[in-house]
């Protein structure tokens, strides 16, 4: 069966064509400009494309289409090629990688994407003749060799390679490559091991001068440089971006980089590569001058500012447009080739490894992140293009000379903002050069997926349009609440219809009934609507809020004019003074008076002396003003503002009035009496103590009681006690939540509490607190385990709570808790010269509670740490520091348990040295030392990069530089700086940095006082595979259902 080729059109992308690009670009999702900049080159590559097309997809080998990565490639490839949008969406793909939305905001290295991508490739296509894809045009194979200068024998190893990854700059060893033919020198220039570094040549069975490199056996057909732009500086430590100048050829001669090499090679070389470079094509200009300018009359005009010659006729020089251009890029492209071809015949005069650029990846911004887009040419017509995500223009073959690099400043703040070349791709010249791929040579799968796609997302377009003509609006009618579907093109009945339906309307005629706009906060009706007209056209939207209003057949409906609102109007009654009924219910049901905007207050006592039968004279209305979170009552019609507006005196629709008439035996209207006692009642809503979380972690506030805002907490908290059962000792109670202060002093008022109408109260069980007392939370400190961290010296078991007050002794504190301890357990006989007290940070001691001290001292708040730690004796002087300190070996990578030991502010380094020698068995003069200032991400791989200091003869005090020693449990490490610090092993360094990645203990609440910045760190790329192998699936189904048949009982 034949498919005709549909142009592919995605209904998502912009509904213009890409009239003005040559080619597609690809959508950034987020972050994948990395990605698209690849992507785009591998389409543009023929033999890469052509592959993939001939690629075969199995769904018994390969799973299903959405997660096969070559299919998804195929697909991707066929919407770019035939693609009639700018643009073209890459989610599809992705998805086969299994990445999500995170990914799609991830920045990666564009090498690194590389790597992964060819590896996810091969993956998907073992065990096909295809398996051999990617390393079929991107492999090259080089060899390492030792070369002994005295006997020639050369001790060698082959290995293979996808890409070569060329040095830039390396300050250490005074490299300095500022073109790819010098950095390919620099890669297989050897090393010659003399001296100390000799070479123990077997076959001389002796120590002898040797030359050491690697040397290029066969280089691939297409031949990827990363640019080694990003580097570490050592200084710092920080990543940084090296923006220093790298020329390029179009056409790379590498002939002389492959096989046998010596350094006098290497040295010839260095001086006769400089083969002739492309040199700089000024760009071709229009001659704009015109032809008669000499018999043109050239006036001479002048202000006070300026002197110029103006030409007596109205014209100006054209810019030159993008017609032009294209000739001239078109030109000059023609002009390089045929220079090429030159180029590389020459070339081909020397060997068979001669390569064309054809893909510059570049990457603008700093080491810390940036945007990357791709330069790459045409083999069809040697165009250059620049594809920028979704944009793609041809641009001008001097643009390449921009991304050597080398522009701008190369020391300073912004040394590290550039656009520059980062990933080069060359290809071989050979007779075997694909030039394009037809469009015939699209799968016919792919095409059909293509054909399908399209009728997809003209279905899918059509549902969209289907849905963007109907409507959902919200009907009310009375208590009730429905929504309704309707078409835009509908009339007003087709709603009336609906809602007769919906509410069961049966009782009243359909005459009786119309469809009105509705507020359902002002609880009226609104707009009125003519049925026969469309709901389009009568401008209701989605979602629309409207009311159904019904009528006697004897009633008119009542005429509705947008100059006129709706107010509610509670008129004074007898039934107003029952005390049995709330506010609420007394005003549940108010009147609803029509009444123009333009009215004036005058007007409306009059509308309300024709309805209430009450003399204007008589009668006093009033209405609510809310000053914040309060309110106050105002009386509306006093006697200078009978002639005001209603908007001047703020009463709009849905507006509440408050009516009565006046009695000459209260000075105080009886509504405002009512409003006095309303606006002074709150209503504070709290939780059971026995209460359990929602789903969202989060407590439903769904008891409440009512009282007086000049209420005492006191009466609050017995309110509260009888509404749960309990008595007001066994409950605490805390303003606004779980982690606010206790509420204490019960003798303040609501108001004097900043408590509020609708406020909350968290209720626990427990204790309550006196004003004085501070909740202190103790908990026992042991030794840490290893696994705990580097930094981890100790682990804490919880223990109690106990109020306390804050002008205790911390000697009595000492006595309360080890009566305490021995109160819950027993045995441990603990006694109160063998206990320490110390404040807790997270998972570190710090400053220990000295026990001739005031409690206040030590910044009490409510649920403050304090550790206790069990010693074999109390000897600590209230002068003394307390540190802890641990011992590293770098021989081993082995670290001591932590040892304490305690020092004065004003003792130097060499006193502390001589304490840690004899703890430590280390001399004196052998002993350094260092401060770890940050704990929450240290490992002993950090140790390396620590500062150590010797203490011998170190006079400095330890309150002053360079450790500021003011507080105890400050963390140490020591080492003998004689032991040589070994190479970790690649297990070793999983092993250790695990310590760094601990931070469950460390809450959001810890206070550290010392914190050290770390950059972020990217993620490693991961593209998962996945494949599915029928014959194994059955295999292991079979297995499945054997185990199955077999399986003995479980017994009890």
């Amino acid at each position: 069966m034949m498919y005709a080729l549909v142009p592919y059109t995605s209904f998502d992308a912009p509904t213009s064509t890409r009239r003005d690009q040559k080619f597609s670009g690809l959508s950034n999702q987020g972050a994948t400009c990395y990605m698209n900049s690849l992507l785009q080159s591998l389409f543009m590559t023929p033999e890469f494309r052509k592959k993939i097309y001939i690629w075969t997809y199995d769904e018994r080998k390969h799973g299903e289409k959405k997660d096969c990565i070559p299919y998804q490639l195929q697909l991707l490839f066929g919407k770019l090629q035939i693609a009639k949008s700018p643009y073209v969406e890459t989610k599809a793909l992705t998805k086969s990688f299994g990445w999500d939305i995170k990914e799609s905001f991830q920045q990666h290295d564009v090498q690194e994407f590389c790597r992964v991508l060819f590896d996810a490739i091969e993956e998907s296509v073992k065990g096909t003749p295809d398996e051999n894809m990617i390393n079929s045009m991107y492999e090259g194979i080089y060899t390492d060799y030792v070369k002994c200068l005295n006997c020639k024998h050369e001790s060698k190893r082959q290995d293979k390679f996808l890409d070569l990854s060329l040095t830039v700059r390396n300050d250490f060893d005074k490299i300095y490559n500022d073109s790819v033919e010098k950095a390919l020198r620099s890669y297989i220039k050897p090393d010659k091991l003399t001296g100390d570094n000799q070479y123990f040549c077997e076959n001389c069975n002796a120590k002898q001068d040797a030359l050491k490199g690697l040397k290029f056996e066969r280089l691939p057909y297409f031949l990827v440089l990363q640019l080694k732009r990003f580097d570490l500086d050592y200084t710092t430590f920080q990543r940084i971006k090296l923006n220093d100048k790298v020329t390029f050829p179009q056409i790379l001669n590498a002939n002389p980089y492959v096989g046998d090499i010596t350094e006098e090679i290497i040295e010839e070389t260095s001086a006769a590569q400089n083969i002739e470079e492309d040199k700089k094509e000024e760009l071709p200009y229009l001659d704009v001058v015109p032809a008669d300018l000499d018999s043109r009359n050239l006036v001479q005009i002048k202000n006070s500012k300026i002197e110029y010659l103006s030409d007596d006729r109205d014209k100006k020089p054209t810019k030159i447009d993008q017609v032009v251009k294209d000739k001239i890029i078109a030109k000059q492209a023609e002009e390089r080739k045929a220079k090429q071809h030159a180029q590389i015949e020459e070339y081909l005069k020397q060997g068979e490894n001669v390569y064309e650029l054809f893909s510059i990846m570049i990457h603008s911004g700093s080491a810390l992140g940036g945007h990357y887009y791709a330069y790459i040419k045409s083999f069809d017509d040697a165009s250059w293009n620049n594809f920028n995500d979704s944009y793609v223009k041809g641009i001008e073959e001097r643009e390449i000379e921009k991304v050597y690099g080398g522009k701008g400043n190369t020391k300073g703040w912004d040394s590290g903002y550039s656009a520059n070349a980062y990933l080069l791709m060359y290809r071989k010249v050979a007779p075997e050069n694909i030039i394009k791929i037809e469009d015939s040579e699209v799968p016919t799968i792919i095409k059909e997926e293509l054909v399908n796609q399209v009728e997809k997302d003209k279905e899918e377009q059509a549902e969209r349009v289907e849905k963007y003509k109907s409507l959902t609006l919200k009907l009310y009618y009375g208590k009730k609440e429905i929504s309704i579907n309707i078409k835009k093109d509908e009339n007003v009945k087709a709603i009336k219809e609906e809602a007769i339906k919906a509410f069961k309307i049966t009782e009243i005629a359909p005459e009786n009934i119309r469809i009105r706009g509705y507020s359902v906060y002002y609880d009226i009706f609104q707009d009125v609507y003519d049925e026969e007209k469309t709901v389009e056209s009568q401008q209701i939207w989605n979602w629309k809020v409207l009311g159904v209003e019904t009528k006697n057949s004897d009633e008119e409906w009542p005429p509705y004019d947008p100059n006129q609102i709706t107010i509610k109007v509670n008129l004074w009654s007898s039934e107003m003074e029952d005390s049995t009924k709330s506010f609420e219910e007394k005003t549940s049901n108010p009147h609803k008076i029509i009444i123009s905007k333009k009215d004036t207050v005058g007007g409306m006592m009059g509308i309300f002396e024709t309805k209430f039968n009450i003399p204007q004279d008589r009668q006093v209305i009033l209405k609510k003003t809310y000053m914040g979170m309060t309110t106050q009552c105002e009386i509306v019609n006093s006697k200078g503002s009978l002639g005001n507006s209603l908007s001047y005196a703020k009463i709009y629709e849905g507006s509440i009035l408050y009516l009565e008439e006046s009695d000459e035996n209260s000075k105080t209207p009886k509504w405002q009496q009512q409003l006095d006692l309303e606006s002074r009642r709150y209503v504070i809503r709290f939780n059971h103590p026995d209460d359990v979380p929602n789903y969202t972690n989060q407590l439903d506030y769904n008891l409440s009681v009512v009282l007086d805002c000049y209420s005492t907490l006191q009466t609050l908290k017995e309110m509260i006690a009888t509404k749960l059962s309990l008595s007001i000792d066994e409950f605490i109670m805390k303003r606004g939540g779980k982690h606010s202060q206790e509420i204490k002093d019960l003798t303040i008022k609501l108001t004097q509490a900043s408590l509020v109408n609708n406020s909350v109260i968290f209720i626990e069980r427990g204790k309550p607190t006196k004003p004085n007392e501070y909740r202190i939370l103790f908990s026992l400190a042991t030794e840490a385990d290893e696994s705990e961290g580097d930094a981890v010296c100790y682990k804490f078991i919880d223990l109690f709570d106990m109020p306390l007050d804050a002008g205790m002794m911390v000697s009595e504190v000492k006595t309360k808790v080890c009566e305490k301890l021995n109160e819950m357990y027993p045995s441990m006989g603990v006694e109160v010269e063998k206990i320490r007290l110390r404040e807790r940070n997270s998972d570190k001691l710090a400053r220990i509670l000295r026990k001739d001290d005031m409690l206040r001292q030590y910044a009490l708040y409510e649920k403050k740490n304090i550790s206790i730690q069990i010693l074999d004796t109390e000897s600590v002087e209230s002068s003394k520091l307390v540190t802890i300190v641990k011992r590293w070996w770098p021989s081993t990578w082995q670290v001591s348990k932590p040892v304490e030991i305690f020092i004065s502010k004003t003792s130097t380094l060499e006193d502390f040295g001589n304490k840690l020698s004899t703890a430590f068995d280390i001399p004196i003069e052998k002993l350094e030392v260092t401060k770890i200032t940050y704990s929450w991400n240290f490992s002993r791989t950090d140790l390396p990069n620590e500062i150590f200091y010797k203490v011998k003869g170190n006079m400095n005090i330890m309150s002053q530089n360079p450790w500021f020693l003011t507080m105890d449990g400050n963390l140490f490490f020591v080492k003998d700086k004689t032991e040589a610090t070994r190479d970790l092993t690649e297990e070793e360094k999983k092993k250790f940095n695990k310590s760094s990645a601990y931070t469950s203990s460390y809450s959001s609440y810890s206070s550290t006082t010392t914190w050290k910045y770390e950059p972020p760190k990217e993620e490693a790329m991961k593209i998962t595979v996945k494949k599915k192998n029928h014959e194994e699936e059955k295999r292991n189904g079979e297995e499945r259902s054997e185990d199955k048949e077999t399986e003995p009982e479980l017994e009890s």
